[in-house]
């Protein structure tokens, strides 16, 4: 009967904090409703001076809008062949600095570009990609900058970065980009030099395998003629060679000449520090295109014509507190 008498206690208990829940909730929405009754009235009351603001905003909307004005922006994966992305990350921000800054004359300079082309250049990014798995696969771009260095799951991919270009109305200067930021990384002199020495080594790699080529071959020619004993002769008395010792040099002949062929094309398709994957890929909509300006200008506009008017409403108040203080 204890037991029992203690189970309808706890019933009894979780009924009441049941209860209490529920009305602790209906009392919020109660004051919910009530605050945003209060607001719209406020609104209402205030609507001259909100209403002012918001055409300001929307009058600065159309102006950032306006023919002429339109901004686009376009991306590109690039793969690095020398160093490595931080590098060539600190090499991109200072040309988006001088784009900051709207120092036409250095990015007109460093990237051969004319002068109304740099002036419709307004800013050049770069990007990390994230590699998720550690396995060589770029899984994601960093466009936030939140990658973790003390995770050990994922890693900055140190090959290639995004590069995002953004400019005014001129976008046949999309189709130059590759190469005038192939001009500014050709003139840097650690760059140029590392690049140099770099298609020096190749071409010293590819002399020394030739050269190995031509040696196999002469062995091969030598074995023939010096009749080894583990040959034996055909039916018109020649010399045959061992089939496992011929099977060696047309393996390490062919080895030599698949590195060859990795060295050349190296040479001539990787011939510069970095490489472009494809053109750039413009977005399809300007990134001030009228609804979005008209979006973000007037909600902004509007918070602070709400602002103000909290301000201007409660003058007295604060005045009041202020002289108190």
């Amino acid at each position: 009967m204890q037991s029992m008498g203690n189970l309808d206690k706890n019933e009894v208990d979780l009924l009441d904090l049941l209860r209490i829940g529920i009305n602790y909730t209906i009392s919020f929405l109660k004051l919910l409703m009530r605050l945003g009754t209060w607001v719209l009235r406020f609104i209402y009351k205030q609507k001259l001076i909100i209403g002012l603001f918001m055409l300001l905003g929307l009058g600065y909307a159309l102006f950032e809008s306006r023919k002429g004005n339109l901004k686009h922006k376009a991306s590109v994966e690039m793969t690095i062949n020398m160093h490595d992305a931080y590098f060539f990350n600190s090499l991109l921000n200072t040309l988006d600095m001088y784009c900051q800054n709207e120092d036409k004359t250095l990015i007109g300079e460093s990237l051969n570009l004319t002068g109304d082309e740099a002036k419709d250049l307004l800013s050049i990014k770069s990007y990390y990609i994230i590699d998720e798995m550690v396995d060589g696969t770029p899984d994601k771009v960093d466009y936030e900058n939140r990658y973790d260095a003390m995770d050990t799951t994922c890693t900055r991919m140190k090959d290639r970065l995004i590069i995002e270009v953004v400019v005014k109305e001129n976008l046949p200067l999309f189709d130059k980009m590759p190469e005038a930021l192939l001009y500014y990384f050709s003139n840097n002199s650690v760059l140029k030099a590392e690049n140099e020495m770099r298609m020096k080594q190749i071409d010293e790699n590819i002399a020394s395998i030739n050269n190995e080529i031509v040696m196999l071959d002469s062995l091969r020619k030598l074995e023939y003629f010096k009749q080894p004993k583990n040959s034996h002769y055909g039916a018109d008395k020649t010399v045959i060679l061992n089939e496992k010792e011929k099977k060696l040099y047309h393996d390490d002949m062919l080895k030599l000449e698949s590195r060859i062929y990795d060295l050349q094309w190296m040479k001539e398709i990787n011939n510069r520090c970095v490489n472009f994957v494809s053109e750039f890929s413009l977005q399809p909509k300007a990134e001030n295109r009228i609804t979005k300006s008209v979006i973000k200008y007037v909600s902004l506009s509007f918070l602070i014509g709400l602002v103000v008017s909290l301000i201007l409403f409660s003058r007295k108040d604060v005045k009041d507190f202020l002289e108190n203080k």
